[in-house]
């Protein structure tokens, strides 16, 4: 479980590309050129805490290394952290004199939000207008780093994301198939009901689910009926939410009546998600609900053929882009640290990013090789263009 829950922390042809040529050209421009990067201190310090197995690491490693070349004047000091280091000292750490110029941050109000509320974190909107990133960023990636008073979701921008995750559905093609079920005619939750209907007269348990996994299958439940205004009132307190409209009163009889109907295995209240994973990977269901962390697990695991998809009829699902760089108050070198942002949203660690398994915001689906990477990202771009992020 362990294993599972480090992943969610450092968390995933038809797509959509989410940046246009002319889009990418823009955030170009300033890459690299016309910076006052160079003035203030000589060192510059950054920190992550995106491990050495993850797409992030590789594509922002080789981006230091291009970044150093382009500054030889410029001692860089790179720092690895740890998630729970910056969870736990965080705000202690960017109102010190110890603050780096840059750094990966927690998304959410009790981290970058009550950091930016604090005055810790610089104002990037100037840097936005420079770059480009208010434009070439999805709104809907924007919002992990946009906070009012600590609240995320709008206002000024305080962090910028690279890369996404999002909950879907893996698919055993296999069984599927042994069924007579087109994966393809899944388009609204009547459909999916009904081919779960088919699976359980022939005994099989369609979905497999454990721990979080089913507080993220509830919640999609709920994203069945909710929009963009729903999904803001919720998470960003932009409007009063009523624990008893139709949204939440039909996801708790969906999930009650999937269990009932054995769409569920009743045992799953007491199983752990990884046991949940070895159901799926064993071949035991067809379906399990989970993040892009899992991406790679399933992909080295499984001995048949699979595929994701996302809830289906929904118009909103379970995810959002992931952690964002900040530019710590209390450093001594925004203008590198923006530079340096904006390095790693160029298409060429983008597409790294994504040849490494990752989940990044702007790669180009055609420069994508990766067969893992090739079954996520375009339901992701698809999300995305479709203002289509419910958070968590």
């Amino acid at each position: 479980m362990r294993k599972v829950i480090n992943q969610m922390k450092h968390s995933t042809k038809r797509g959509l590309r989410i940046a246009s040529a002319a889009a990418v050209a823009a955030i170009a421009l300033g890459t690299l050129s016309g910076c006052a990067g160079s003035s203030g201190s000589k060192t510059f310090t950054v920190w992550w805490y995106s491990g050495e197995d993850t797409a992030q690491y590789k594509a922002w490693t080789a981006a230091l290394e291009e970044f150093k070349t382009a500054h030889p004047d410029i001692t860089v000091n790179f720092e690895f952290k740890t998630w729970e280091q910056i969870e736990k000292s965080g705000n202690s750490i960017l109102d010190s004199d110890k603050a780096p110029d840059l750094s990966e941050w927690n998304k959410g109000n009790g981290t970058a939000g009550a950091a930016s509320g604090a005055g810790l974190l610089t104002n990037l909107n100037d840097y936005a207008k420079k770059y480009g990133w208010d434009t070439t960023l999805p709104a809907s990636a924007q919002a992990v780093g946009r906070y009012t008073d600590g609240i995320m979701g709008q206002g000024d921008l305080y962090g910028v994301p690279t890369y996404g995750e999002y909950v879907g559905y893996f698919v055993n093609d296999d069984i599927l198939s042994a069924n007579g079920i087109d994966k393809a005619s899944l388009t609204s939750n009547a459909a999916f009901e009904a081919a779960m209907d088919k699976l359980v007269a022939a005994g099989v348990t369609p979905i497999t689910a454990a721990d979080y996994m089913l507080v993220h299958l509830a919640y999609n439940m709920t994203l069945n009926k909710a929009d963009q205004d729903w999904v803001n009132a919720y998470q960003f307190f932009t409007a009063p939410v009523d624990f008893n409209d139709e949204q939440f009163t039909d996801s708790s009889t969906t999930l009650q009546r999937w269990v009932q109907k054995g769409y569920i295995a009743s045992s799953a209240s007491g199983a752990t998600a990884d046991d949940a994973v070895a159901g799926f990977t064993n071949g035991t269901s067809p379906f399990m609900p989970g993040g892009t962390w899992l991406d790679g697990t399933v992909a080295g695991a499984a001995k048949f053929n699979w595929s994701k998809m996302l809830a289906p009829g929904n118009p909103v699902s379970t995810g959002s882009a992931g952690n964002v760089w900040v530019i710590p108050a209390k450093g001594h070198n925004a203008d590198l640290a923006a530079e340096f942002i904006n390095l790693t949203l160029q298409p060429k660690y983008q597409d790294m990013m994504a040849n490494d398994g990752g989940l990044p915001l702007l790669a180009n689906i055609d420069n994508v090789t990766d067969p893992t990477t090739l079954k996520t990202l375009p339901l992701f771009n698809e999300l995305v263009a479709n203002n289509g992020l419910g958070f968590y």
